[in-house]
């Protein structure tokens, strides 16, 4: 897909809506003949972070639920700013396998990456590996406003390792129960809130031939965020504390070994389906309609957008607690910035890797990010308010409805236990051991975080 350069900041959208989610984009960024009157000036105040012209800026991005679209049309659009600057826009699916060796003595990482999927660098094991990014935040924005100064609150907080920022995350992700809310209402039904309605929901969803869940190899550790979610309503922010300080014995604490238990109940009532592969037990939930719910963060309303039935209304709600009077409210949920972008330090043009995104970063680009992917970016006010949508407007709903009851957490990513998290629920979820194995799992990876003096640890109040 060729994007014009007439398609500037004003038509970035159009740009942004062809790319498909999951589906590799060409490699290589637009180009044609410009159009001055569309482009924004290249002022030398546009130039914060020294780019040179002419020159070629890499960039590597995870192609997943968003696809790579939303990297290209803002590669385009840094084309149209600076004449002879070039952008080649590389997709994969496993971010680690294509960039890894690249950070070895003699070879040279790409200029952005995009640190996303299950096979994610482990970036705290790497930090040094990556130039600040304080100056992007510090810089002004393509409409001219300070970009710290349009950013939600706390979300430069998951790309701070060893009190340096290397990392902007992109997408604000509210994770819940995600479900068709025209399913629901033809049934009757509303999302539990407490764990054993749930059960009975999953009672009546057996009645039907149908599950209560759905899990897909690849995604099983979104199974640990419905956990965590829900462990951390339930007995505070002491639950949060434990897990993100890898405290000992953090997995056995009383709120976590309850809401186990009742996973382990659901697995053994054959609530839970193995759906195969993850991209097909999506589509088992949202087009063939075999299970009601699906853990998940936002991007899945994007993900499955071009494969669900015509009827499915993408609606999310918070996870329920083990009882009706959780140390949270109810409403409580849990929203974090994903698509995690780093600026490798012995890239070739490091100054490439940021005045992109800062591109990226700009009011517009935002918004139609959101208006494409349907869930909000860290920027704020820039979700788009034309855009009719069950799944942003839940979204929406659910961030209004918690209020300052919003939490996150970031020791998985952050330590990069991806897939070893994955490993150690897949076995659970296939019913090979139970909720109290699955826990000694994860103590166990836990501690070898902890334990081991060459990682740089990080605390949380």
């Amino acid at each position: 897909m060729k994007i014009s350069r007439r398609h500037v900041l004003a038509t970035l959208a159009a740009s942004s809506v062809a790319a498909v989610a999951c589906q590799p984009d060409p490699p290589e960024a637009p180009s044609g003949p410009s159009s001055p009157a569309a482009s924004p000036s290249a002022s030398p105040s546009a130039l914060p972070f020294g780019l040179e012209t002419p020159s070629r800026v890499e960039a590597v991005v995870f192609d997943g639920g968003f696809g790579t679209g939303y990297v290209r049309a803002a590669a385009g659009l840094l084309s149209d700013l600076y004449d002879g600057v070039t952008v080649l826009v590389t997709p994969t699916t496993d971010i680690s396998g294509t960039v890894a060796d690249l950070f070895a003595d003699g070879a040279t990482p790409p200029d952005l990456i995009d640190n996303s999927g299950v096979g994610k660098l482990s970036v705290a094991s790497m930090a040094d590996d990556f130039a600040s990014l304080d100056d992007v935040v510090e810089s002004e924005n393509l409409e001219g406003i300070p970009i710290a100064e349009t950013l939600y609150h706390g979300v430069l907080d998951a790309g701070t390792f060893n009190g340096r920022l290397i990392a902007i995350n992109y997408a604000l992700s509210v994770y819940g129960l995600w479900h068709s809310a025209t399913a629901f209402a033809a049934a009757g039904w509303a999302v539990p809130a407490t764990w054993d309605t749930l059960l009975e929901l999953g009672e009546e969803a057996r009645r039907e031939g149908r599950y209560l869940f759905v899990w897909g190899e690849g995604a099983e550790s979104y199974y640990q965020e419905l956990a965590i979610t829900s462990a951390i309503k339930e007995g505070g922010h002491d639950v949060r504390r434990a897990l993100d300080n890898l405290e000992e014995g953090c997995w056995f604490h009383p709120a976590v070994s309850g809401v186990l238990d009742q996973l382990e109940l659901c697995v053994a009532e054959g609530f839970l389906l193995d759906g195969g592969p993850y991209l097909e037990a999506q589509e088992r939930w949202s087009r063939d309609g075999e299970a009601l719910l699906y853990p998940s963060g936002a991007w899945i309303a994007h993900e499955m957008a071009g494969t669900a039935s015509a009827d499915f209304a993408f609606t999310v709600a918070p996870v329920p607690t083990l009882t009706a009077a959780p140390t949270l409210p109810a409403t409580a949920i849990h929203s974090a910035p994903t698509e995690q972008f780093l600026v490798p330090e012995r890239a070739n043009n490091p100054a490439g890797g940021k005045e992109l995104l800062r591109i990226m970063l700009s009011q517009q680009a935002a918004a139609d990010f959101s208006r494409t992917n349907l869930i909000p970016t860290v920027v704020r006010g820039s979700v788009p308010a034309d855009v009719e949508s069950t799944a942003l407007a839940s979204q929406t709903r659910l961030l209004a409805d918690a209020g300052e009851d919003v939490f996150t957490w970031r020791f998985d990513s952050h330590y990069g236990l991806g897939q070893e998290t994955n490993n150690a629920w897949r076995g659970f979820l296939r019913a090979e051991y139970g909720a109290a194995v699955l826990a000694e799992r994860l103590q166990s990876l836990t501690d070898a975080v902890r334990n081991d003096p060459d990682i740089e640890r990080y605390t949380v109040d």
